[in-house]
């Protein structure tokens, strides 16, 4: 089966000379369709980055991204167009990505009739019959991400609106164009933590119901844990990808430092579970600066199992681990993580 989205070796710099800065380096990670991967990391460490590349809204300074196995750097300007449409973004910012001059009704229904995408059985009657289908539509598209009763919310402006309904209204304008792949960026973290897993549950039903594929973008991996259990969890570290694999895997026997280090500080309810979790001391607590990136793998200044003229020196590659996925980390790699 061909991946729906594919990144090969892709880099994207910021700036140029002296003040040039690499926010991702080179990584390559296939989605198949269906499938949710969560791209997991600290503030900085280039995963908002990646989720504007796979989208169209940044272009990749080096490397391929591709859509269905065609290069969108190359695209014919109809499969652009397709491929566009067919990958949505989830902005973190549910009050900034919303227009404040439009209601509710404007921005579900302007892309609705811009796009065409009621189907023909639901297009005919002339201009006013396909205005009642558009009508229709968006409020069954509000139905489908819980804003009910339709009627209280149509006429809304963003600024009426909590936090949590704007963001559902910003998934169902998403719906809107009939997607098959989202990039949800950080799109619960400025959401109360009480609405929070009733979000998560409902991007989770779009899955089933919309036969659409996820590249969830956060920095808790509590979140990823909850969300994509089934799934996988992708870790990156200023730039890089330093481990990969199906969630549970992950979750139970992480292999990298900074992995376990990102588990070490997910709190842990069960007093039980608490007592076997593996809390690792890191040589240091500060990130390095994106302008002056440490040589070699670049978590060495505050790795525990740093091995001096080997960490400081070569890259590590992602080297696959027999029971799933990937790690760069060439001291840990045959170690399990011991974390539960």
């Amino acid at each position: 089966m061909t991946p729906i989205i594919e990144l090969r070796n892709v880099t994207k710099h910021f700036g140029s000379g002296r003040d040039r800065v690499t926010a991702v380096d080179s990584i390559s990670l296939d989605i198949e369709p269906g499938e949710i991967v969560c791209l997991v990391g600290e503030s900085g460490c280039g995963k908002s980055t990646t989720g504007r590349m796979v989208v169209g809204l940044l272009p990749p300074s080096e490397g391929q991204i591709l859509y269905q196995g065609q290069d969108i750097a190359s695209m014919e300007k109809a499969d652009y167009q397709q491929y566009r449409r067919a990958v949505q973004i989830i902005h973190q910012d549910p009050y900034a990505s919303l227009n404040p001059t439009q209601t509710v009704r404007q921005m579900i229904v302007t892309p609705l009739l811009r796009h065409q995408t009621l189907g023909a059985s639901r297009n005919g009657g002339g201009r006013r019959g396909r205005r009642r289908n558009v009508e229709r539509r968006a409020a069954e598209l509000l139905e489908i991400v819980d804003l009910t009763p339709v009627s209280d919310f149509l006429d809304k402006y963003p600024h009426q609106l909590s936090g949590g309904q704007r963001q559902r209204v910003s998934v169902a304008r998403a719906l809107t164009v009939e997607p098959r792949f989202i990039v949800a960026d950080e799109a619960v973290s400025m959401v109360d933590v009480s609405i929070r897993v009733s979000l998560l549950n409902m991007l989770y039903r779009l899955k089933d119901e919309f036969d659409v594929t996820f590249l969830f973008i956060t920095h808790d991996l509590a979140l990823a844990k909850y969300f994509a259990w089934e799934g996988r969890i992708t870790v990156m570290y200023l730039g890089r990808i330093v481990e990969e694999g199906p969630t549970p895997r992950l979750i139970t026997d992480s292999r990298h430092p900074y992995t376990q280090a990102l588990l070490g500080a997910v709190p842990e309810a069960d007093p039980e579970l608490a007592k076997k979790k593996v809390h690792i001391e890191l040589r240091s607590a500060e990130i390095p600066s994106l302008l002056n990136l440490p040589t070699g793998c670049t978590f060495h200044p505050r790795c525990p199992y740093f091995v001096p003229g080997e960490c400081d020196l070569v890259v590590p590659p992602l080297d696959l681990i027999p029971d799933g996925g990937s790690v760069a980390c060439p001291v840990r790699m045959s170690e399990p993580g011991q974390i539960v």
